[in-house]
């Protein structure tokens, strides 16, 4: 994961144009060597040696087509969003529920599944507001000039 640093820090990913449309760009983010050495790869998805495919919403003037390469932007603020939507609260959650559970229920089974049950409940109903989550998170792609 690059980072620029300046006033509004952006997070970079260099990737690939897979597919190009009149509403999206499809982009393959490939894990780089520099990932090893950042502070963020443990919460990165991206340091783990496997390529990831995302859509964005196409905003480019047409210059950018199949196979181009390409950065991926998204604003540093949005990763940290992102990261407590996806890890902060389940655990948050987890935690409450397992010092409060206990009070109600004796067996230490139905304590624990039941906080992951809680934990499960809560990833399907992000998964059931994908969309509107998505909206939220604007990334951007930049050609990179060879």
């Amino acid at each position: 994961m690059k980072q620029q640093q300046s006033s509004s820090a952006v997070i970079r990913h260099e990737g690939r144009v897979l597919s190009v449309t009149s509403v999206q760009t499809k982009v393959e983010i490939l894990a780089q060597t520099a990932c090893a050495a950042c502070h963020a790869k443990a919460v990165c998805g991206a340091s783990n040696g496997e390529s990831r495919v995302i859509t964005i919403r196409r905003e480019d003037d047409g210059k950018i087509k199949p196979e181009d390469r390409v950065n991926v932007v998204v604003r540093q603020g949005q990763g940290f969003k992102a990261v407590f939507i996806a890890y902060l609260i389940p655990l948050f959650i987890l935690l409450v529920l397992l010092l409060t559970l206990p009070l109600f229920f004796e067996n230490e089974l139905v304590t624990g599944l039941g906080a992951l049950g809680f934990v499960a409940l809560y990833y399907l109903v992000l998964a059931q507001f994908r969309d509107r989550l998505n909206s939220g998170f604007v990334f951007t792609v930049e050609k990179i000039n060879n």
